[in-house]
């Protein structure tokens, strides 16, 4: 007993049945067109002979016939159901018979052996039309069977009643011809059957290929959303830590409690480091890392590299040459930054001896960017892993001098974003060279500079910070450094407490609030709100939420963004910079 078909082999079943029924409804018009002309010249022989109008009504139920399979075929729709298509079949298959009828019926009403030629003509024409309808029926064997026995059979039984030997043999090779067509219109149908199976078998292959990476990129997705989701509870401590590790600096009275402070501030950097690495990652996998292309010049950029890069370079006792370059570009000018500065970390990293090349190439209407090194090359069958997360050659002890692994990631991920295509050539023991293509921009829509950023002698001695934070843990460490600025800090829990302060006259310098707060009003609408007690005062906006949508919406408002975990020093310098400009409007 046959165990019974799964539900998807029997969906391809019914799925194959249909498209055979297709391919005879494909070949119909090939074979009615046959019939209409096939007959004709046969009708001309037969009526010089003696058949009255016999010919004439045969063909005549030929062409009737025809025109009613064909006006059956203008009924199926291009997109008609499988039901309707199975009912089409079964027409096409009483079509067959009644077809094979009409022919197989000219060996009988027409049988006139002693008369040669037309004889002769007959014969061939029948085995003509049997030979010609084998290919168009082969789809299902059954109509072509239905098509050539009633043409063929009837013919050979006459022949078989003849007393000549001669008709006889002809009788008998009729019918070994007949099962020959027979025999090669199942091997055809099973051809066929084997060609559709295998069109499905594939089909189903491509679905689970389809199914299995939407799977590996939901996976994909669904962590890189779980880590920009968990960015502000992750960013929230290690925000903290970093505020008290800067105000215990400056309590510190031995030198070994210096040297600990050292090792502290590298862990918690290192630490800072991986972090931001894998949400930049994150933010990067589900398009939320905003894009801001303009068209700035090439030039200061290479120069502040130059200067971040080189002394690390000399450590390393590496030349670190930069060519200058007065072209204008159109990217990103921070990300692409931060393109050229992973580049340049990572060649200074894993170079030993020689020099690194930072070298600007016009080419066509792009800009050329290459970072070449000296160092050991990396082998064509790991340079497409090298830009893979994690991935390190030769550092299997994932040793922590020799980088997180992360850089070359983000600089492809990058790449992608800005539409700068990033390309390594490398030979081992020879270096490598990684270069960018960038467009080139127009000068013309370069802003003239009109002010300079915010001076480090800038003091913030005697500003009122008003902090607002749900988390006591960064009040308190912002109220420490704060004060080690010399600053006068006045700390908030929620909005609520922020507006009831400005409602009872505080006018503070700055304000620097948290993006969630308890309560209705997010950050930005607490800031606006404190701004019509106090007017348009400095403020800052921070959050350990990195999505794009926090950050529009701090650009629309005309807020300083600033994602946590803060170094003290960038907030030190954003202050400075908003108050420096808050005092330079009210000047002018």
């Amino acid at each position: 007993m046959m165990p019974p078909a799964s539900p998807a082999r029997a969906s391809h079943e019914a799925a194959i049945r249909a498209d055979k029924i297709r391919l005879i409804h494909n070949n119909t018009p090939l074979m009615l067109a046959g019939n209409l002309f096939g007959c004709i010249p046969l009708t001309v022989i037969l009526l010089e002979a003696d058949y009255g109008p016999g010919p004439l009504i045969w063909a005549g139920a030929i062409y009737l016939l025809t025109l009613l399979r064909g006006w059956h075929y203008l009924r199926l729709p291009a997109n008609a159901d499988r039901q309707r298509i199975f009912r089409q079949g079964r027409d096409y298959l009483v079509f067959s018979l009644i077809s094979g009828c009409i022919w197989g019926s000219a060996g009988v009403f027409f049988f006139k052996p002693e008369e040669v030629a037309q004889f002769t003509f007959l014969f061939l024409t029948l085995f003509a039309m049997i030979s010609g309808s084998m290919t168009a029926l082969s789809a299902r064997p059954l109509n072509y069977v239905a098509y050539a026995l009633p043409s063929m059979l009837p013919i050979c039984t006459n022949l078989f009643l003849q007393e000549s030997l001669f008709y006889r043999w002809m009788g008998i090779a009729s019918l070994v011809y007949l099962t020959l067509t027979l025999v090669m219109s199942r091997n055809m149908h099973k051809a066929i059957s084997h060609s559709l199976m295998l069109k499905y078998q594939n089909m189903d292959l491509l679905d689970d290929l389809k199914q299995q990476t939407e799977a590996a990129q939901r996976a994909n997705l669904d962590k890189s959303r779980f880590l920009a989701a968990a960015s502000h509870d992750l960013r929230q401590p290690l925000h903290a830590v970093n505020l008290f590790v800067e105000a215990l600096g400056a309590k510190l009275t031995t030198e070994a409690q210096a040297r600990d402070m050292v090792r502290i501030r590298r862990g918690l950097d290192s630490l800072g480091e991986l972090f931001d690495a894998l949400l930049d990652i994150s933010r990067m996998d589900t398009g939320s890392i905003p894009v801001r292309k303009l068209d700035f010049r090439i030039g200061p950029l290479l120069h502040k590299l130059a200067d971040a890069y080189g002394l690390e370079a000399r450590r390393k006792g590496l030349d670190l040459h930069v060519t200058s370059c007065g072209l204008v570009v159109r990217s990103d000018p921070v990300l692409l930054e931060r393109m050229l500065r992973n580049l340049l970390s990572n060649a200074i990293r894993y170079t030993t001896k020689g020099e690194i090349r930072l070298i600007c190439t016009p080419h066509g209407d792009h800009l050329i960017i290459e970072v070449r090194d000296t160092g050991p090359g990396i082998p064509s069958q790991s340079q497409d892993d090298v830009f893979t997360e994690f991935f390190q050659l030769d550092n299997p002890e994932r040793n922590r001098g020799k980088g997180l692994g992360l850089g070359l990631a983000i600089v492809r991920r990058l790449s992608v974003l800005l539409d700068h295509p990033v390309r390594l050539e490398s030979t081992p023991g020879q270096g490598a060279v990684f270069s960018l293509r960038v467009p080139i921009g127009d000068a013309r829509a370069i802003p003239a500079d009109i002010s300079q950023s915010a001076r480090s002698e800038n003091r913030l001695a005697g500003k009122q910070i008003l902090v607002i934070d749900n988390e006591a843990d960064i009040l308190e460490g912002m109220r420490g450094l704060l004060e080690d600025w010399q600053c006068r800090f006045v700390g908030a829990e929620s909005a609520a407490s922020a507006l009831r302060l400005v409602e009872d006259g505080l006018c503070p310098d700055c304000i620097v609030s948290d993006y969630r707060l308890p309560g209705k009003l997010d950050g930005c609408a607490l800031i606006a709100r404190l701004r019509e007690h106090t007017g348009t005062i400095p403020a800052l906006l921070i959050s350990g939420d990195t999505s794009a949508a926090i950050y529009h919406q701090a650009q629309a408002a005309g807020l300083v963004f600033l994602a946590k975990p803060i170094k003290p020093a960038q907030l030190r310098v954003a202050m400075m910079q908003e108050l420096r400009a808050h005092e330079r409007k009210k000047t002018d």
